[in-house]
């Protein structure tokens, strides 16, 4: 006897069958002579009516998205854009999602959505109901990014399973490894091992997770009894794989062979690079080992070289700030330095500062460590280390190539702002980076390594120091009644509408998605060249500023919290927090 529940669900998948023909009979996407050959075609090969129509060409996959979503209600997804849940992707096992071509999406409560080639299929909807003990949602999207999606995400899963069943299963062969690792003759088995076929998918697969994340690190950790592997989004690590100690040196030992570093050699740092193409993008990834107590600590640091340079307007200054920034660059000499810790986006800046200087009557030359942006039309070159190539040496060889405008890395010694100060004085335009807390300081920082203070007044045209801030996970955006009494303490009007992400898959719970950041403008003027040459304090320089209009990073970043960017405790732990 047939099971009533599905045969229930055949009938309603046959009732949004007909419908679907009906609309695309309607709509005049197919003539009911062609509707017909399909449904006997269809009958012929026991597939879906849908599968039939375009496999016969008579409709397109695109066009029964769009009909799906507009005349039956069913949203329509690109899953490219979603970042997925290792738990959610756990409710549903891969052999089930490649059956079905359905992948779980996330989860809000007791209901499941799931993305579906077939969004018609009652059957699976209700085993998938089924298997996770939750109400089952669908939205549409196409067989191939659900077939991708599924490569991608469960990939990484069956990567270290496999590996774990190849590699472990073999108590005899792990003892023997253990045993030759001690006695220090491992090189040739790790290598070995590093070039086995689940090793190089298995690191290639957190490689593309990371890069299709967002990430901007790769962290691999070796502890007692695993490895634990994290990246850093939004400048916040987050726990993403554990695989098996035994593990830890043939993945190191692979990573460190596509870096070009000595595999031999485990007991001092060692730095590396290699470049990728996934998807036509440019990945160059710096690589560096430390020595730990359970091996070999590795950090992947990633640089998407095709992912293009902001635009100024587009990293979130204010429009007088902004105002201020173009006008400041445009001058003929002088010099601009970008500052605040690793990380908080100041290259970003300067690079969309050169590309708005990109003109066909400039020359406009580069010295990095290393090259981040590759931006056509300027000539880029980067320092050597370990052929004693410094950012001292290039500059000075730079300054013999008659450019207008130079952009050097960073200024960390005092013979590169000796330097930079004289290009200054003759005539060119100088954007460097130095490493300071705040604006001011990098005009102290100038000084305390040995710049005269009268040069430093008469060539620096202005400083700005920066940070990145999350800003709110549109999506689970929600919003609340803060703290009043902070609200009043940082003169946040108490009526403005405070938002805060709740958290949910596509911001990893985290409340936030994306950054922007937040800025601190020092413009030399008159009077605050006057106080430099006098060397006057700090706090002096600062003060004069303000009133002049400067406005803090706490400051910036407050009126960020009033537009409903960010939150208060966001901008509290990157301008408070760090003082």
């Amino acid at each position: 006897m047939a099971d009533p529940a599905l045969e229930r669900g055949k009938i309603i998948r046959i009732t949004m069958q007909d419908r679907l023909k009906q609309i695309l009979v309607n709509e005049g996407v197919i003539t009911k002579e062609k509707l017909r050959v399909a449904e006997l075609e269809a009958q012929r090969e026991k597939e879906p009516m849908r599968k039939t129509l375009i496999k016969l060409g008579f409709v397109t996959e695109e066009q029964i998205i769009r009909l799906i979503e507009e005349k039956m209600n069913i949203p329509h997804v690109d899953i490219k854009n979603y970042t997925l849940d290792r738990k959610v992707l756990e409710l549903i096992p891969e052999k089930i999602a490649r059956r079905y071509e359905i992948i779980p999406l996330f989860k809000i409560e007791n209901v499941l959505t799931v993305a579906m080639s077939d969004p018609f299929n009652i059957v699976s909807l209700d085993d998938m109901s089924a298997i996770t003990g939750y109400k089952v949602e669908p939205v549409v999207a196409s067989q191939e990014s659900i077939k991708a999606a599924i490569d991608q995400w469960y990939g990484i899963g069956n990567a270290q399973e496999t590996l774990i069943e190849e590699l472990i299963d073999d108590i005899e062969t792990a003892k023997e490894i253990a045993e030759q690792e001690a006695r220090g003759i491992t090189e040739i088995h790790l290598k070995k091992e590093a070039l086995e076929p689940p090793i190089v998918k298995m690191v290639n697969s957190f490689i593309v997770q990371a890069i299709l994340e967002g990430a901007s690190d790769i962290h691999l950790e070796p502890k007692k009894d695993y490895m634990t592997i994290r990246f850093r989004i939004d400048g916040f690590l987050y726990n993403r794989h554990q695989i098996l100690a035994s593990l830890a040196a043939p993945v190191t030992a692979r990573i460190k062979i596509m870096s070009g570093m000595d595999i031999s050699n485990r007991r001092i740092p060692q730095d590396g690079r290699v470049n990728l193409t996934i998807r036509d993008r440019k990945i160059n990834i710096r690589t560096s080992t430390f020595p730990s107590m359970y091996g070999e600590n590795v950090v992947l640091r990633i640089l998407d070289k095709s992912r293009g340079t902001p635009k100024l307007s587009e990293l979130g200054s204010s429009d007088k700030d902004l105002n201020a920034i173009k006008k400041l660059i445009r001058a003929t000499k002088g010099i601009i330095l970008a500052t605040g810790p690793t990380g908080c986006g100041k290259t970003t800046t300067i690079y969309s500062a050169i590309n708005d200087l990109n003109k066909a009557n400039k020359n406009i030359m580069t010295i990095e460590d290393p090259i981040e942006y590759e931006i056509e039309g300027i000539v880029q070159s980067q320092i050597n280390l370990k052929a004693g190539v410094t950012f001292a040496d290039s500059f000075r060889s730079i300054l013999r190539q008659d450019p207008d405008i130079i952009y050097v890395g960073e200024i960390r010694d005092l013979e590169t702002a000796e330097i930079a100060v004289r290009a200054a004085l003759t005539g060119h335009l100088v954007l460097s980076t130095i490493h300071t807390n705040d604006a001011v300081g990098a005009i102290a920082r100038l000084v305390n390594i040995g710049v005269d203070p009268s040069l430093v007044a008469s060539v620096v045209n202005c400083s700005f120091a920066q940070r990145l801030v999350r800003r709110v996970c549109k999506r689970c955006a929600q919003e609340i009644q803060p703290d009043v009494s902070l609200l009043k303490r940082y003169g946040i009007p108490p009526e403005i509408k405070y938002y805060k992400g709740k958290g949910c898959n596509f911001c990893l719970g985290s409340g936030y998605l994306g950054r922007i950041g937040i800025y601190e403008i020092l413009i030399i003027d008159r009077d605050i060249r006057r106080l430099i040459t006098n060397r006057a304090s700090e706090d002096e320089i600062t003060k004069t500023a303000r009133e002049k209009g400067m406005k803090t990073l706490l400051e910036d970043g407050l009126l960020k919290v009033t537009q409903g960017i960010t939150t208060l405790d966001e901008i509290l732990r990157v301008t408070i927090e760090e003082t």
